[in-house]
């Protein structure tokens, strides 16, 4: 096969309460958030925050029922929005060979679901559509990412949901950090059923932790495990594996963006 299997950050997932909420605060923010559509049969919709193909997705439950019969996925969602406001869920990454993914995963056998086909319903009435593969059943607060191959091409996607003008200044994100139980493991599935070869691995002593660099696209991923206590080992504690924080580019300067969960306010 030709090319890079995963070529791309897709968008990182923060899930919300409240969409409209969440969109408030965002704008606050300065970031030119868009209202993105409703998830067909599963009980679920967002909005968008479009830096270029990469994105932030707010994703909400609007329909409760509907999202718990959705599947493990949408199910994970409601509970995880039970105990938490919201915060940093997962991320997606894109490919140019979804099933490919699949026989890969298949191999070294790990579970996983998918490809199956989602699509959701722009406010204009345009029908985005596309296929997802989960590794091992959620794509929330995972190690690794879930991916996504769009039906329709990068040139007709932009020309549907343009990049917004953001008077944060933000141009892309530039860096992902992951937190992560068990780096051997974690890199397996990377180099194995990802195609991904990392670009370094480190101590990093301040934080106490190992950590592991990709560059996915123009994105830079970070994965994080803990060697001792410090602050890996408490986000991994209180808050499981998974992602904990964004840096944004500028054309000045990079900033970070950490939306760590946010316990629910009785």
């Amino acid at each position: 096969m030709a090319g890079k299997l995963i070529t791309r950050l897709d968008h990182v997932v923060v899930a919300v309460r409240d969409l409209a909420q969440g969109i408030a605060r965002y704008r606050e923010m300065g970031f030119d958030v868009r209202p993105g559509g409703r998830h067909e049969g599963r009980g679920t919709e967002n909005a968008i925050i479009r830096f270029g193909l990469e994105y932030i997705e707010l994703l909400s439950v609007y329909d409760r029922a509907e999202a718990e019969s959705a599947g493990i996925g949408r199910r994970t969602l409601v509970e995880y929005l039970e105990q938490w406001d919201g915060g940093l869920i997962g991320w997606a990454a894109a490919t140019n060979d979804i099933d490919e993914v699949a026989e890969r995963l298949r191999r070294l056998g790990k579970s996983f679901e998918g490809p199956f086909a989602m699509s959701r319903q722009r406010p204009d009435g345009t029908r985005l559509s596309w296929r997802l593969l989960i590794p091992e059943g959620t794509p929330w607060r995972r190690p690794w990412p879930f991916v996504i191959s769009w039906d329709m091409s990068d040139e007709e996607r932009l020309a549907l949901e343009a990049p917004g003008d953001h008077p944060n200044g933000a141009t892309r994100i530039a860096c992902l950090s992951v937190v992560v139980k068990d780096l051997e493991r974690t890199l397996e599935l990377y180099h194995e059923a990802l195609g991904l070869v990392e670009t370094s691995v480190a101590h990093v002593q301040y934080m106490g932790a190992r950590k592991a660099v990709y560059l996915i696209g123009n994105t830079r991923v970070e994965l994080l495990s803990p060697t001792r206590k410090g602050v890996i080992a408490a986000m991994l504690e209180e808050h499981g594996e998974g992602p904990v924080g964004l840096t944004l580019a500028t054309p000045n300067k990079l900033f970070q963006l950490r939306e760590s969960p946010v316990k629910v306010r009785s």
